[in-house]
């Protein structure tokens, strides 16, 4: 059993879903075919035990079939176990004829029989499915045994679902050879009874008769059977190998082996064919073809083997796939002297779709970005879905490097253009990563990591372009990952600091609203700029937590100054749009204010016009959720996104916050002077605030009131300061300028 076992090891799933096929095509003893497909899942993870159990011919109880990895006396004692509804998992999910999950076994009610012997071997949970023939009859069970209290996840039970239907497959196989076997002893009964064509053919091949049901195979030409040579039935591309096996068979060999034919309407089938020598007194006289119509099983057995390679969604390759790729596109390139790209893509804007409208609208953009994708290469060209929204690319056989980049054009165009899903029009671009070789490289899966190195480096380069892998990348991902690691501690350890920057009522000077600000004292790099690590915050998934953490803050901190008299301002605080597009982003800002005890309108959200580039209608939606619970919206950046003017009049906002790079050059700058002023004046016709980042200078603050200008932030009337610091700026009995 540790040879058997060793052989195993190491294969991937598909390989050794190939040597089972291979065995069963073979005519493997079944016992041996169900033990190989138990190890086979026995090797994908080592707390996994395989049980197959076989029903007897009453069907009414289950038999050991195969559990090379359970105790041997466990497999004993449950062998002729009976079924029915409370029948530990495998006798239930044999009654009920569907997947039965037990997460723990100690506390189930169906294992009231069995509960002491299984937790006696340390099996805590068990998943069974049964096996069903296509007429629906059940042959047995297949059983997933954990030694922890565990439910399955998707990937598990595709396994599971993958591992039963080979077992299945195997059955019939044993099964239908058992008959086959039966007949060819009994087979005169056989030629004129069998619903299988059976063929007497003389030794020249010649057919001399023809049985009822090979009759049927060609109705309109049954009298021309007779006579006629076997090769007329034959497809011409196996008729070689058909005349091989019968010349076999002809010399005292009894063949099978598989070859397709048409039928009457001209539909191809598969057919597994024996061929037995016709003895007569000790004479081979002529051969009996024996034909069984096995097209569904060739069918369901080619899709068992494009469900392991290729991604359910897509239709694409799966990262199972890549390595033997990757590793066939070496040896072209190298053998014809040419070049290989290996290309790594993923897509700007899609985690937003998912996390805003939800995982049905994800999944028609995947399938559409991947027909995209597949009319922008060659045939001989390679497209895998390594999973989520990542994409490896490979094009092997260029004559130059350059010969990458009008790919890597049409790509990024093909998938920028909008999805128009069930009448709302979704936006995603990609950013890509490309590295190339000569194909003379012993570790080949090295490729795909440089690819995904110089995609992360697209992403950081503002996303929605391709960058190519560089040797000092290593270094920059590795500090990349360093700095992710180092904000997880920072997170967990509430080691960020909300500092705050007065905002400054243009006619009375006095301090009206703070906007918090994150900071990040590292202990060894010192300030971190959130320009760098909010960034890798919103790659990683940790800008929900950091953004939650703000809010609640921000909020606890403005209580905390009313407590102390401090009143009559708002806290500005800034959302992520990662943050602000999940579905329970409301809800989170009003817990936020019920715990802390603070009104709506105490509360200014700065949104950027970001937002609207991806489900501007849900986008607006949440914004009116948000004032109908009285919270303040500001536009924050205003001037240096895309996004239409069409949607600022109908966007349920209170201020707009001119950007800093105007403020910098309206004393200096005609341009900036008249865009500033413009924007004031838009925004006083739409009666909203104006709100002027960045202000340093006296000159500034005078063209600003000049100007009409509401509210000033900046250095000119205070930096941002910690909590402790801005308690004291605002306990001054003038706190103004």
């Amino acid at each position: 059993m540790n040879t058997r076992h060793m052989s195993f090891h190491s294969k991937t799933l598909p390989e050794s879903q190939r040597d089972i096929l291979g065995m069963i095509a073979t005519d493997h003893h079944l016992g041996e075919i169900l033990s190989a497909i138990c190890l086979m899942l026995d090797d994908q993870s080592p707390e996994t035990f395989c049980s197959i159990l076989l029903t007897d011919a009453e069907g009414k109880r289950l038999l050991s079939g195969a559990a090379p990895s359970l105790p041997v006396e466990y497999s004993e004692a449950i062998h002729g176990m009976a079924i029915g509804p409370h029948e530990g998992t495998c006798g239930t999910a044999a009654f009920r004829r569907e997947l039965v999950v037990t997460e723990d076994i100690a506390r189930d009610p169906n294992w009231e029989r069995f509960r002491s012997l299984a937790l006696g071997h340390n099996l805590r949970s068990c998943w069974s499915v049964p096996l069903l023939s296509h007429q629906g009859s059940v042959l047995g069970t297949f059983a997933l045994y954990q030694s922890r209290a565990h439910a399955p996840d998707e990937t598990q039970i595709q396994r599971l679902a993958c591992a039963a239907q080979l077992a299945v497959i195997a059955i019939r196989h044993e099964r239908d050879g058992q008959r086959l076997e039966k007949s060819e002893q009994q087979f005169r009964s056989l030629f004129t009874y069998n619903p299988n064509p059976v063929f007497a053919l003389d030794l020249a091949g010649n057919i001399l008769s023809v049985n009822p049901a090979g009759l049927k195979l060609k109705p309109h030409t049954a009298t021309d059977f007779i006579g006629h040579h076997f090769s007329h039935l034959v497809l011409e591309e196996d008729l070689e190998r058909a005349s091989q096996h019968f010349s076999a068979a002809r010399a005292g060999a009894p063949q099978r082996f598989e070859a397709r034919i048409f039928d009457e309407s001209e539909k191809l089938l598969t057919m597994d064919i024996s061929n037995l020598p016709i003895m007569v007194n000790g004479e081979i006289v002529g051969v009996f073809g024996i034909a069984r119509d096995i097209s569904e099983q060739k069918h369901y057995e080619r899709q068992l083997s494009f469900n392991a390679s290729h991604d359910r969604l897509t239709g694409l390759l799966n990262r199972v796939s890549l390595e033997d790729r990757l590793m066939l596109d070496c040896h072209i390139t190298r053998r014809r002297k040419r070049r290989l790209a290996v290309i790594c893509i993923d897509l700007d804007g899609f985690k937003s779709i998912n996390d805003s409208i939800g995982h049905y609208f994800g999944d028609q953009v995947l399938i559409e970005v991947a027909q995209r994708m597949t009319q922008q290469v060659r045939p001989g060209d390679t497209i895998v879905r390594m999973g989520g929204d990542e994409f490896i690319v490979l094009l092997p056989d260029l004559l130059r490097d350059e010969d990458v980049v009008p790919v890597a054009e049409r790509l990024m165009v093909s998938i920028a253009k909008p999805y128009c899903i069930q009448g709302i029009d979704l936006h995603v671009s990609a950013s890509i990563g490309i590295t190339l070789s000569d194909g003379d490289i012993e570790q080949p899966m090295q490729l795909i990591q440089q690819a995904d190195m110089a995609m992360y480096k697209a992403k950081q380069q503002g996303r929605n372009n391709f960058q190519w892998y560089t040797s000092d990348l290593n270094q920059r991902v590795c500090e990349q990952a360093s700095l992710r690691n180092d904000l997880q501690k920072a997170i967990e350890t509430e080691s960020l600091k909300l500092h705050y920057q007065p905002q400054i009522d243009a006619r009375t000077l006095r301090v009206v609203g703070i906007e918090a600000l994150l900071r990040w004292e590292h202990p060894e790099k010192g300030f971190i700029s959130p320009a760098v690590f909010v960034p890798v915050a919103e790659d990683s998934g940790q800008i929900i937590p950091l953004s939650l953490w703000v809010l609640d803050t921000a909020c606890a901190q403005l209580r905390q100054l009313g407590d102390q008299g401090i009143t009559g301002i708002s806290m500005a605080v800034n959302i992520s749009p990662m943050h602000f597009q999940r579905g329970n982003f409301v809800q989170c800002v009003q817990a936020a204010l019920e715990k802390h005890g603070l009104r709506g309108e105490q509360l200014e959200l700065e949104i950027t016009e970001s937002l609207m580039l991806n489900n501007a209608e849900q986008a607006i939606e949440t914004l009116h959720r948000l004032k109908a619970l009285g919270v303040r919206i500001a536009l924050d950046d205003f001037g240096t996104g895309f996004s239409s003017l069409s949607y600022l009049k109908r966007l349920p906002i209170d201020k707009i916050k001119i950007d800093r790079s105007f403020i910098q050059e309206i004393v200096a700058g005609n341009h900036d002077a008249a865009i500033t002023q413009g924007i004031i004046s838009m925004a006083h016709h739409l009666s909203l605030t104006v709100v002027a980042e960045g202000v340093e200078t006296a000159s500034q603050v005078n063209f600003l009131k000049g100007s009409r200008c509401d509210i000033f932030q900046g250095y000119y009337f205070a930096k941002p300061m910690p909590y402790t610091e801005i308690e004291v700026f605002l306990s001054q009995p003038a706190s103004h300028h």
